[in-house]
């Protein structure tokens, strides 16, 4: 049996404060989403300040609580806070990271989707890890037909494209852009990990959600001038912008 050092796609959550009942609420938020897609899904917090006092029974607690699973910390662990880590079995990965998505400024809690690199050697110096911008290929996942009340449709890694009408009660999802070429009137979860740079795009906006990397809407806030109308929506730093499509 030999032992080699492996790439992950993992989901981080930034950290930069000890309240972590803010941790709660957004991961609440995530779960009530799309309760399914976000079921067990491994989690990497990154530590933002190496000044924190976590207590990290409890923040493996809060994870674990509202069906995320904890895989470990990364970011700026300082020697005692890897201590303390150790202790609870947390693990701490070190290393360079390679960021899929747009940076965005930190929000008290913001998701962001990255690729942890663990290398084969650990340092008990404090991490700091710049972000850095890969190109990745286009890859797009078409459903024929439409997706009807309890359906959920996920497109890993890629955009979605419906030929057909979102009824209510169902859920389209992507980690990339999403296109409903018919009427949405179920959840639509684009930028599902994290990318801000993901939008939707439909010919009939009825919604009973839209989500871009985290920040969403229900259908009773969206702009009455929108409804039913031809769409995008897409983000401008922390902000749902709705456009016309017949003005595009």
């Amino acid at each position: 049996m030999a032992l080699k050092s492996l790439n992950f796609t993992l989901l981080v959550v930034n950290l930069d404060s000890e309240t972590l009942s803010e941790l709660a609420e957004e991961l609440n938020k995530r779960r009530l989403m799309a309760p399914e897609f976000f079921a067990q899904t491994p989690m990497v917090v990154n530590i933002v300040k190496t000044s924190l006092n976590i207590d990290f029974l409890q923040l493996q607690r809060t994870v674990e609580e509202h069906g995320f699973i904890l895989t470990g910390i990364t970011g700026k662990v300082s020697k005692e806070q890897k201590q303390q880590a150790n202790e609870h079995s947390i693990a701490v990965l070190h290393g360079s990271t390679r960021q899929v998505i747009k940076a965005v400024p930190a929000t008290q809690v913001s998701e962001q989707l990255e690729e942890i690199v663990v290398p084969a050697e650990e340092t008990d110096d404090v991490v700091d890890i710049p972000p850095s911008f890969v190109v990745s290929d286009v890859k797009t996942k078409v459903h024929v037909g439409r997706v009807r009340s309890g359906q959920q449709i996920y497109a890993k890694e890629c955009d979605l494209v419906i030929n057909g009408d979102v009824g209510a009660g169902a859920e389209v999802i992507a980690d990339g852009c999403i296109h409903v070429y018919g009427a949405l009137r179920g959840k639509a979860l684009a930028g599902a990990m994290g990318n801000t740079n993901a939008a939707i795009f439909c010919q009939t906006l009825q919604p009973e959600l839209v989500s871009i990397a985290g920040v969403y809407k229900l259908s009773e806030a969206l702009p009455e001038n929108m409804w039913s109308t031809a769409c995008s929506v897409s983000l401008d730093e922390q902000n749902m912008v709705f456009s016309s499509l017949n003005k595009i």
